[in-house]
């Protein structure tokens, strides 16, 4: 399915009714992570990749498998954050909106495709890594969508702390994916096209 805030949100929903949150304020916490979450992630570049396989001016890249999403460690995370001094967020339905919240978000997010293209390098394959995420943008982005959709309250802004850090603790760690790259072989004569290795994609995006 696409990454976009509508699906993300939609998922996030579809795990607060069974873990009995539902209303018009979880309605709005579940579109405000999932519109920033979907808007955070397309973002370009990323991700770090890195290929091998044969020269060629510029090859088309992209993912065959996403591995490494686990929402159980994720809403751990999530949970081991509110908990940290200077945070504190405790509630009884506390590690339930956490348990949704990561669910929701890694039926979307582990189907994601990159996409992108590798300069030097025709066919090959090889892995990439989430390097470039950044915790606090993502807050950042969450705390703006929250005021939005008039999900406002006095921790409100740690919440949205702890749903970033469980996110992309988890996708800067232990998340990967596997890359795939076909485009046109450049030939070098006498002895044709040449093996290469340690092609870095210059650009990638989510869809």
């Amino acid at each position: 399915m696409p990454v976009t805030g509508p699906t993300l949100t939609a998922a996030i929903v579809s795990q607060l009714v069974p873990n009995s949150m539902k209303g018009r304020d979880a309605t709005k916490l579940a579109s405000a992570v999932g519109t920033a979450v979907g808007n955070y992630v397309i973002t370009p570049n990323l991700m770090s990749a890195t290929l091998s396989g044969v020269a060629g001016p510029v090859g088309t890249v992209q993912s065959v498998a996403v591995a490494g999403f686990e929402p159980n460690s994720m809403s751990s995370l999530m949970y081991t954050k509110a908990l940290t001094p200077g945070i504190k967020l405790t509630g009884r339905d506390i590690g339930k909106l956490f348990i949704a919240v990561s669910t929701g978000l890694v039926q979307v997010l582990s189907t994601m495709i990159v996409t992108g293209t590798a300069a030097g390098i025709a066919t090959g394959a090889g892995v990439g890594f989430f390097t470039k995420l950044s915790e606090p943008a993502l807050t950042n982005l969450i705390n703006a969508q929250m005021k939005l959709k008039g999900f406002t309250g006095r921790d409100t802004g740690k919440l949205a702390q702890c749903i970033s850090y469980g996110l992309v603790t988890q996708m800067s760690t232990i998340v990967k994916v596997t890359l795939t790259s076909a485009g046109a072989v450049a030939p070098v004569p006498p002895v044709g096209p040449v093996a290469v290795a340690g092609i870095p994609t210059v650009f990638n995006k989510v869809s």
